[in-house]
């Protein structure tokens, strides 16, 4: 099974989550997008096994936050 991948990635005013490539939700605070990021990559790895990872879009490069399963 393939990861699902959760990004955050920096936007004018803000910061974007994204779930795989769909825009889920849009965040004021780096801080409050981490934190939203972690407990859904969680919550979904351990109430239906999928292995899920958060990462943060840095442009060139994609710093891994957080990994389950």
């Amino acid at each position: 099974m393939s990861r699902l991948l959760f990004t955050i990635a920096a936007r004018t005013s803000g910061w974007q989550l994204y779930e795989g490539e769909h825009g889920r939700s849009w965040f004021e605070h780096l801080g409050d997008a981490r934190e939203n990021a972690k407990l859904l990559a969680a919550t979904l790895h351990e109430h239906h096994g999928i292995p899920t990872a958060v990462v943060m879009d840095m442009g060139r490069e994609s710093v891994l936050l957080a990994r389950h399963g």
